[in-house]
């Protein structure tokens, strides 16, 4: 388990460096780029410390399933926040700003965020089916999101 978290923590890590590197070579940023250079930032570092929090607690504590429903429930938590300060905004970006790629992506992408949050929140109130199962196909699907995103960055002229 421990080992899993790390090596998903260093590819987060590794997506945020990249699309940095994305990002200065497509200065200056037009505010909708900016915009999901920064969710790309936001999201790899929550990636981050939603491996690295729970291998720090597993040294303090016994990993069982409340464990899991614990750390999905911060998971949870970060997430909303992470939709509320990032997400929610883009609407005021404008009508091309909510469209991802392209439609199916973006509702692809919606979807999968939709799912993410119903795991967490299985994972954090359902402890007879809480474990680190749950929360770790909730870390890939977010880690999914991101690599959307950052193609989107990619390729996007405006």
């Amino acid at each position: 388990m421990e080992s899993v978290l790390l090596t998903h923590s260093q590819i987060a890590a590794g997506m945020a460096g990249f699309a940095s590197v994305v990002a200065a070579f497509q200065r200056p940023l037009p505010p909708l780029q900016r915009h999901r250079f920064l969710t790309i930032l936001f999201s790899s570092l929550l990636q981050i410390l939603g491996c690295m929090v729970p291998v720090w607690l597993a040294t303090i504590r016994e990993i069982g399933p409340l464990f899991w429903g614990v750390v999905s429930g911060i998971q949870l938590g970060f997430s909303i926040f992470l939709w509320a300060i990032l997400v929610y905004p883009m609407r005021k970006l404008g009508a091309s700003s909510v469209i991802a790629i392209n439609k199916p992506v973006t509702i692809l992408i919606h979807l999968l965020a939709a799912s993410i949050m119903g795991v967490l929140i299985v994972n954090t109130f359902v402890q007879d089916v809480s474990g680190f199962g749950l929360y770790y196909s909730s870390l890939i699907g977010s880690l999914a999101i991101i690599f959307l995103v950052f193609a989107d960055v990619a390729i996007r002229d405006t």
